[in-house]
């Protein structure tokens, strides 16, 4: 059945009259007659007892109404569902975040946003390195916060609404510990924790480069699946890490230190969500934190 015919055959079975049922879908009374007739044809039965006086369902209209009517509403309920949650602001929206400034960022954002949108409700969750961008593309969250490079043309990334300069993060009792700061070239002299295999290979290059800007090979470690198993590693000695200086506010320990990398480029943060699933939801959210973010620089 076509879709048109589904909508004449419950209109004049609610209406019980050609010519109401013709108003309400803004039709000629002919054109409804042409249609019932030939559902009529395809069902191989009567839907209709036909009068000049009064218009009735036969025993099969009956039984097709029975059968559809349930069917189509719940078709109607799944359009207007997906019309809200593409156009309109209020309703439900999941975000992710990877580290504790990142969850202090969609916190404050998440704040504004209810301010301006009361009708939206904002749940938060916490993304472990580990799970990389798999929740993106798997719809656990609608978007999440993380740090870049990021190069997948399936997701889109937002403007930067977080930057801050690169460390490395190494044993305090290394050698380069009491060193002031440090150049890309001495990471020669450490070896690097990797990330998870499921961190993108754009962000694993950037945290765990194969060799200094002079070509000097760099050693590599193991991998930690969390920043926390990272840390446990590096105050054992096992291996060093690059990270933000974010870490220095929130990843105190007195077996690790940081070190500012003076010639490595910030570690810049942004919303990132899958292109398919684009909402003014996820749109107004992510101008909120531009916002938010302007306000803390500005």
């Amino acid at each position: 059945m076509e879709r048109y015919e589904i909508e004449a055959f419950l209109t004049v079975a609610e209406e019980l009259h050609f010519g109401r049922a013709a108003e309400r879908l803004a039709v000629s009374t002919g054109r409804i007659s042409q249609t019932i007739q030939r559902l009529e044809r395809r069902v191989g039965a009567k839907l209709f007892d036909r009068t000049s006086r009064r218009v009735e369902l036969t025993p099969i209209g009956r039984q097709l109404l029975e059968d559809l009517r349930p069917g189509h509403e719940r078709v109607l309920w799944a359009v207007e569902r997906a019309t809200a949650a593409g156009r309109g602001i209020e309703g439900v929206l999941s975000v992710g975040f990877v580290g504790a400034a990142a969850g202090q960022f969609v916190l404050a954002t998440t704040e504004a946003f209810r301010r301006e949108h009361p009708g939206a409700e904002v749940r938060i969750r916490e993304v472990q390195i580990a799970d990389g961008l798999a929740g993106s593309r798997a719809d656990a969250y609608d978007m999440a916060l993380f740090s870049g490079p990021l190069r997948e043309p399936d997701l889109v990334t937002g403007p930067t609404v977080l930057s801050e300069r690169r460390m490395l993060a190494v044993r305090a009792t290394h050698p380069l510990a009491t060193e002031p700061a440090l150049t890309l070239e001495d990471l020669s002299r450490v070896t690097l924790l990797r990330m998870p295999h499921a961190v993108p290979e754009s962000i694993q290059a950037d945290r765990t480069p194969a060799h200094t800007p002079s070509g000097i090979p760099i050693a590599h470690g193991p991998v930690a699946n969390t920043f926390q198993e990272m840390l446990a590693l590096i105050g054992a000695g096992v291996g060093a890490f690059i990270c933000g200086e974010q870490v220095t506010k929130y990843y105190r320990r007195p077996d690790v230190v940081y070190l500012p990398i003076t010639d490595g480029p910030p570690i810049e943060w942004y919303f990132v969500w899958h292109r398919s699933r684009q909402t003014a939801r996820i749109l107004a959210f992510n101008d909120m934190a531009v916002r938010v973010a302007r306000g803390r620089t500005g």
